[in-house]
C-alpha cells in the first residue's frame, strides 16, 4: 500500500493521503470531527493539517459558529490526487483478490468492517 501511495503522490505520507481522502469524501469537515473520523490524537491530526495547509492542499477557516473550531476543505487539485490514488489502490485490491470466489471477498469485507467497527467503539 505504501508504494502506492509513493506512486500516487510522492511528496504525500499516508496518513496526509488520508486525511485528503476524508476531506473530499466530506467536502469540508471541523478540524475535531476529522480527529474524532481518524481515530488519531488532536496533536497529531493538526500537525497533518499544518502540513497540508502550507503545501495548499486544504484550507483552513475559522468556525463562524464557533470561533474555537475550524473549517477544512480540499482545494480544487486534491480532488485530482484522492482519485489517482483511488485507481491505483482499486487495482492493488483487484490483484490480491485474485482468484478468490467473489462470496468469499465479499466474507471479507463484511468481518473487516466487524473488526474496524469493533476498534471504534
Amino acid at each position: 500500500m505504501l508504494d502506492v501511495v509513493q506512486e500516487a503522490e510522492a511528496n504525500l505520507s499516508p496518513m496526509q493521503i488520508l486525511v485528503l481522502r476524508i476531506l473530499v469524501e466530506e467536502g469540508e469537515i471541523s478540524q475535531n470531527n476529522l480527529v474524532k473520523k481518524m481515530a488519531r490524537d488532536k496533536a497529531q491530526v493538526t500537525r497533518l493539517v499544518n502540513t497540508l495547509a502550507e503545501l495548499k492542499l486544504l484550507t483552513k477557516e475559522q468556525d463562524v459558529l464557533d470561533k474555537r473550531s475550524f473549517i477544512l476543505k480540499p482545494s480544487a487539485e486534491v480532488r485530482q490526487i484522492v482519485n489517482c490514488f483511488m485507481a491505483k489502490e482499486q487495482q492493488l485490491v483487484a490483484e490480491m483478490v485474485n482468484g478468490i470466489a467473489s462470496e468469499d471477498v465479499e466474507k471479507l469485507e463484511a468481518l473487516l468492517k466487524v473488526m474496524q467497527d469493533n476498534l471504534t467503539q
